[in-house]
């Protein structure tokens, strides 16, 4: 643990209450733990959810999105200089009024990624938690990065670029709006190239971006990022923790029945609630006592659709939006007999099957994505190939026939989540990340 008050300042795309729907809360849970052991914390957000800038307090919300969350997509070079310029204002402004110790970067997704070189010319220690793909995916799709750093666009934006370069512009720019990380990347094609030399990237090849201090949700993410030739290869990885201690709940014992069934998460093509659904059906047509509870937000017209097929073969499934709190959260676990982890894409990670876990129920899953480092199939979940329902009516099936092997498969999960995935032990590898990127900073400042 940090041994004195720290002053952090968190920097990210989406602060509560202001979520856009996401229903994200777990950077919010993080700083409030890193206030509880008595650092000092500022967050700097963007300004979603509100009509102007909100300044001052705990919590400053001046940033500006692009293209995402229903903001309006900006690629114009006028419109794009204009956003960037307000976005490093805010980060200059927030960091000379507040002078943290250290810069806590979370998910930049829909923000500027140029941000990441205002944090490398601030010269103040800058620690990345990345739980999405805002690094592997969103720095390629920047629309300011990508008309000052890909080889060649159009003539008339050739020539514009072409005509600030050559005039000195784009320099004065760096210092204000920064195009690069510094002179002599004046293009990045293993970044902003087209397809076929991106699909030659090589792992941890682009020198053009710099993260001293990172780290991952998941190996999975991390693999992913660095497939995509950012140099990340010495980041750590952290998996998120649950507050275990409202997280609860006993193992049901082996006589007690195995039919409620329950999905949750966003509901969408990948969510694999469908297959969920087809596998009910399944047992159903055996005659095996089975119902399902599917709680989640997401595409209308996918909840229609699957609410369509339900209807029609007459299936007890019972549909229900997800709740903000984790107190809500716990009576729905509480209600159900095992969690189906039905996710059919490399899903980051998801904390929904460590909280299922925590309050003792046995867990069904896939395992793409991070979920592939949580299950190990039959010792603390069971797994199924993505999209099988054949097979995962199989693994329901399997719950309901065999008690004993249930219990045990739910007791270790439970004791593992406990002991690996707390929020305090997750708290404190977090804290030393911060720790030393401090001491290293001083260190080479000194």
């Amino acid at each position: 643990m940090l041994a004195r008050n720290v002053k952090i300042l968190a920097l990210t795309n989406l602060y509560p209450p202001n979520h856009a729907g996401t229903y994200d809360f777990r950077c919010q849970n993080l700083i409030e733990g890193l206030r509880l052991r008595g650092h000092t914390i500022r967050v700097l957000t963007s300004i979603h959810g509100t009509k102007q800038e909100q300044r001052g307090g705990e919590v400053e919300r001046r940033l500006l999105l692009n293209g995402v969350y229903e903001h309006p997509t900006v690629t114009g070079y006028g419109e794009l200089r204009r956003l960037e310029m307000q976005n490093h204002l805010a980060l200059r402004e927030t960091i000379e009024q507040f002078e943290p110790d250290v810069i806590h970067v979370f998910s930049l997704k829909g923000l500027s990624k140029s941000l990441i070189f205002g944090l490398r010319l601030s010269r103040r220690p800058t620690v990345y938690d990345v739980a999405d793909d805002w690094l592997a995916a969103g720095v390629r799709e920047d629309a300011w990065l990508r008309w000052w750093n890909r080889p060649s666009g159009p003539a008339l934006q050739n020539a514009h670029r072409t005509l600030l370069e050559t005039s000195g512009q784009r320099n004065a720019l760096d210092d204000i709006a920064p195009t690069r990380m510094m002179k002599g990347f004046e293009r990045v094609p293993l970044v902003y190239g087209d397809g076929d030399t991106l699909a030659a990237v090589q792992p941890n090849s682009v020198p053009a971006f710099r993260f001293d201090r990172v780290y991952f949700c998941s190996d999975a993410l991390k693999t992913l990022t660095e497939h995509a030739g950012f140099r990340v290869s010495h980041g750590e990885v952290i998996y998120p923790g649950i507050p275990t201690n409202l997280f609860v709940g006993d193992i049901k014992p082996p006589s007690a029945p195995v039919q409620k069934f329950l999905v949750v998460g966003r509901l969408d093509e990948r969510s694999g609630a469908v297959t969920a659904v087809r596998a009910l059906e399944i047992l159903r047509a055996n005659n095996l006592p089975a119902t399902l509870g599917i709680h989640g937000r997401g595409s209308s017209d996918f909840i229609a659709g699957l609410r369509s097929y339900v209807s029609m073969h007459k299936l007890p499934v019972e549909f229900a939006s997800a709740p903000t709190g984790a107190r809500e959260w716990l009576g729905i676990y509480r209600k159900h007999d095992a969690l189906l982890h039905t996710s059919e894409w490399n899903e980051p990670f998801s904390v929904a099957p460590l909280e299922a876990m925590a309050c003792g129920l046995p867990v069904i899953g896939t395992a793409m994505g991070g979920a592939g480092e949580l299950f190990r199939h039959g010792e603390n979940a069971l797994t199924y190939p993505a999209g099988d329902a054949a097979a995962l009516a199989g693994r329901m099936q399997e719950l309901q026939a065999q008690p004993d092997r249930r219990c045990q498969i739910a007791d270790n999960a439970q004791q593992e989540v406990l002991s690996r995935f707390n929020e305090t032990a997750v708290m404190d590898r977090i804290e030393s990340c911060l720790e030393a990127s401090c001491e290293s900073w001083q260190h080479t400042a000194g």
